[in-house]
C-alpha cells in the first residue's frame, strides 16, 4: 500500500533540497573564486535563497563544508572511551554509527565530489579540514594509551593515531568521489594495518 505524502514528508524533502542547493552554490563559488570570496550573501544569491535561509540552515560558512563534524567528533570520543573491543572494533563501530546518521542526507555522488573538490582545491578549506581531525587524533592517541599503558605523547599512540587519521581521510575522499567499493577496500586495509600496529605495541 502506498504511503501517503504527508505534510511533514514534503517539508523534510524541501529542507533537504534547500540544503543541497546551499552546499552546491557554496562549493561552486569556492571553486570559481576561493573560500574567502564565497560570502554567505553571495552563496545565498547563487542559490536563489534569502540570506536568512542560509544562516538558519548553516549559522557559519564553515559549517556548509564541515556539517556534522562536531557531532562526529563527540561520537568518536564517546565510542573510544565507552565502546567494546580493541581500538579497531571501536573505530569500526563509530564508522557504522556515522553511516547511519548520514544516511538521511541523501547527497548524490556528484554533490559529494563537488564539495570534496572545493575542499581539496582551496588552501583555507584544506587548513580547516586538517583542524577538523585534531580532536579525533587526540581521542585516538588517548584510547591507544589507555589500552597499552603508555603515555598519549609516546611514539606508539602517536603513530597509531596518525595511521588511523590517514585511513579516515582516504576513506572519506574515496566516498566523496562516489567510489564506495574502493572506500570499503581502503577501510578494511586500514584496519589490517592498525591491528598490526597495535600488536606491535
Amino acid at each position: 500500500m502506498a504511503v501517503p505524502d504527508t505534510e511533514p514528508n514534503r517539508r523534510e524533502r524541501k529542507a533537504q533540497r534547500t540544503r543541497r542547493e546551499i552546499v552546491r552554490a557554496a562549493a561552486e563559488l569556492v571553486l570559481e573564486e576561493g573560500y574567502e570570496r564565497a560570502t554567505i550573501a553571495r552563496i545565498a544569491d547563487r542559490a536563489d535563497l534569502a540570506t536568512r535561509t542560509v544562516t538558519t540552515r548553516f549559522p557559519t560558512k564553515e559549517e556548509i563544508f564541515f556539517e556534522g563534524s562536531a557531532d562526529a567528533l563527540d561520537r568518536i570520543e564517546r565510542i573510544l572511551r565507552e565502546g567494546e573491543g580493541d581500538l579497531v572494533d571501536r573505530l569500526r563501530a563509530w564508522i557504522v554509527e556515522m553511516a547511519e546518521v548520514n544516511a538521511d542526507k541523501q547527497d548524490d555522488a556528484e554533490l559529494r565530489r563537488l564539495r570534496s573538490r572545493a575542499i581539496a582545491g582551496d588552501p583555507d578549506l584544506r587548513a580547516l579540514f586538517a583542524q577538523q581531525f585534531d580532536r579525533g587524533y587526540v581521542a585516538i592517541a588517548n584510547a591507544v594509551a589507555a589500552d597499552t599503558g603508555e603515555s598519549p605523547d609516546e611514539t606508539g599512540p602517536q603513530m597509531v593515531a596518525s595511521a588511523a587519521i590517514a585511513m579516515i581521510r582516504v576513506v572519506e575522499r574515496l566516498a566523496a568521489e562516489g567510489d564506495d567499493e574502493a572506500a570499503l577496500r581502503a577501510l578494511e586495509r586500514g584496519f589490517e594495518v592498525l591491528r598490526g600496529a597495535l600488536t606491535a605495541l
